[in-house]
C-alpha cells in the first residue's frame, strides 16, 4: 500500500470543504421555507426553487466539469469555484427580493456543481487505487457533513438571528479551504484540448433538463390545465432527442456517455440517483412535517436529522473499508436493506410520527446511505480505464445533482396538488407526503434489485 503525503491529503481536504460549503448552503434553506414564505410574502411552489433549483444549476454546471479537468489544471478549477462562492454569498446574504436570493443561490449552485465532482477527482488523481475506497470515504465524510448540519445550522441561525446569516458565516470556512488547497494542490500541465468544447450540446442539454424539471415542478399547479404540461413534455422530448443526436455525432468534447454502455456502471448511476433521489426528497419532506403538522419552531425541525446525518458521516471512512475488504455485494447488500427499512418505517409511522421517531428512523435511513453513496462511485470507477475517472466523476455527480432537483420538486408537486384541492396546508402534506414515501418505498425496492443484479453480471 503506497504512502499518502500530507499534501495530498491536505488536497482531499480542501475540496471537500469546498463541496461541504456548497451542500451546507443548498440544505440548509429547507428549513427556513416558511419564514421565506412569509418574508416574501411568496408560496412554496416558488421558495422551493431555492432547493430544486440550486440543485438544477448544478447538475448542468457538473455536465461540463469532465471536459474541464481534462484540460485545465485542477489548481485552477478548484480557485474558479472558491472564488465563485464569494459573490453568490453575498448577493444572497442581502437580498431584498426572492429574486434577488435566487440569484445569489444560482451563483452558489453554479460553485458546487464545480467544486463536487472536483474533490472525488482529487481523490482519483492523488490517491493509490487500493486506497479509493478509504478516501472516498473520507470524501464522502466531509461533505456528509454538509447535509449534517444543513437543517441544524439554517435551522439554528433563522430562529436565533437571520437566515441571511447562513451565507456570512461560511465565509471565513470558504477562506480557509481556499488557502489551504492553494497550497496543497500541484501547478500539474494538462493535455492541451485538441477537440474543441460542444457548447451546443451544453444548450441542449441545459434545455432539455430545465423544460423536464418545469414539467415536474408545474404539477402542483397545473394539473387541471394540462395542456402547458403536455407542451413542456414534448417540448423535453424534443430537446432530448436532439441532445442524443449531437451528442454521438459532433466531433465536438462535452459530455461523453461511452462508460454507461458497460451495465454495470449504467446500474451503479442507476443506484447512485436513486439514492440521492430519496435522500434530499426526505430532506425536503420531514421539515415541512415538523413546521407544519407537529408546529415545532425552525431551530427544533433543524436539529431532527442532525443525529442521523452525523452518524452517517462519521461512519463514511468505516464503509469505505468495508467496501475495500468485503467487496461491493456485501456494502451495498447493507445500504439497499437499510434504505429500505428507513423509507418503510417513515410511510407506516407517517400519521403518527414524533420528533423522536422522525430522528430514530432517519438513523436507520442514514446509515443505508452512507453504506451506498461512496462505495456505488468508487465500484464504477473500477470497470474504467484511468483516463475515463474524470468521466465517472463528473456523470455521477450531474445525475446526483439532478436526482435533488426532480425529488425535491416531485414532493413540493404533490403538496401542491392537495392544498389546489381546498386541504390545509398541514393536511396536505400529511396526505402528499404519504404518497411521496410510497414512490421512496417502491425505489427502494428497485435498489435492491439491482444490487442482487449486479452480483449475477459480475460473476
Amino acid at each position: 500500500m503506497e504512502n499518502v503525503s500530507t499534501k495530498e491529503k491536505l488536497s482531499v481536504i480542501s475540496g471537500s470543504c469546498l463541496g461541504f460549503i456548497g451542500i451546507l448552503i443548498g440544505t440548509s434553506l429547507v428549513v427556513t421555507f416558511p419564514t421565506l414564505i412569509h418574508e416574501f410574502n411568496t408560496r412554496l411552489a416558488v421558495v422551493q426553487w431555492l432547493a430544486s433549483g440550486y440543485y438544477l444549476v448544478a447538475t448542468i454546471t457538473m455536465s461540463a466539469t469532465a471536459y474541464l479537468m481534462k484540460h485545465f489544471p485542477l489548481r485552477r478549477i478548484f480557485m474558479l469555484a472558491a472564488l465563485a462562492f464569494i459573490p453568490g454569498c453575498l448577493i444572497s446574504a442581502f437580498a431584498q427580493s426572492i429574486g434577488m436570493l435566487l440569484i445569489g443561490c444560482m451563483i452558489n449552485a453554479f460553485a458546487t456543481g464545480i467544486a463536487t465532482p472536483l474533490m472525488y477527482q482529487i481523490v482519483f488523481h492523488s490517491i493509490p487505487q487500493d486506497q479509493f475506497g478509504k478516501y472516498n470515504g473520507i470524501v464522502t465524510m466531509i461533505k456528509s457533513f454538509g447535509p449534517a448540519f444543513g437543517p441544524t445550522y439554517g435551522g439554528l441561525l433563522t430562529y436565533l438571528i437571520s437566515w441571511r446569516m447562513i451565507f456570512i458565516i461560511v465565509l471565513p470556512l470558504l477562506l480557509v479551504a481556499f488557502g489551504m488547497g492553494m497550497y496543497s494542490l500541484k501547478k500539474e500541465k494538462v493535455e492541451t484540448a485538441s477537440t474543441p468544447f460542444d457548447y451546443l450540446g451544453l444548450v441542449l442539454f441545459g434545455a432539455t433538463v430545465i423544460t423536464f424539471s418545469l414539467v415536474i415542478s408545474n404539477l402542483g399547479t397545473q394539473i387541471h390545465h394540462p395542456g402547458s404540461l403536455i407542451g413542456l413534455l414534448i417540448g423535453s422530448i424534443v430537446l432530448l432527442g436532439a441532445f442524443i443526436y449531437e451528442n454521438q455525432h459532433t466531433k465536438r468534447k462535452y459530455l461523453s456517455f461511452r462508460i454507461v454502455k458497460n451495465k454495470i456502471v449504467r446500474f451503479r448511476l442507476i443506484s447512485f440517483f436513486s439514492l440521492q433521489f430519496m435522500n434530499l426528497s426526505l430532506v425536503f419532506i420531514l421539515p415541512l412535517y415538523a413546521e407544519e403538522v407537529l408546529h415545532y419552531n425552525s431551530l427544533i425541525t433543524g436539529m431532527l436529522l442532525l443525529p442521523g446525518a452525523v452518524i452517517g458521516a462519521l461512519l463514511s471512512p468505516a464503509s469505505g473499508k468495508i467496501y475495500d475488504k468485503k467487496g461491493a455485494f456485501f456494502t451495498l447488500a447493507l445500504s439497499s436493506g437499510f434504505l429500505f427499512a428507513g423509507v418503510t418505517l417513515y410511510l407506516i409511522s407517517f400519521k403518527f410520527l414524533t420528533a423522536f421517531l422522525i430522528g430514530l428512523i432517519y438513523i436507520v435511513f442514514r446509515l443505508g446511505y452512507t453504506f451506498g453513496f461512496g462505495n456505488i462511485m468508487s465500484d464504477a470507477g473500477k470497470y474504467v480505464s484511468a483516463a475515463d475517472h474524470s468521466l465517472v466523476s463528473s456523470i455521477f455527480n450531474t445525475f446526483q445533482q439532478y436526482s435533488g432537483t426532480l425529488g425535491t420538486s416531485l414532493m413540493s408537486s404533490i403538496i401542491t396538488i392537495f392544498e389546489g384541492l381546498g386541504l390545509s396546508e398541514a393536511s396536505a402534506i400529511l396526505t402528499g407526503g404519504r404518497i411521496g414515501l410510497t414512490i421512496l418505498v417502491i425505489i427502494a425496492i428497485a435498489l435492491i434489485g439491482i444490487t442482487v443484479y449486479v452480483r449475477q453480471l459480475e460473476k
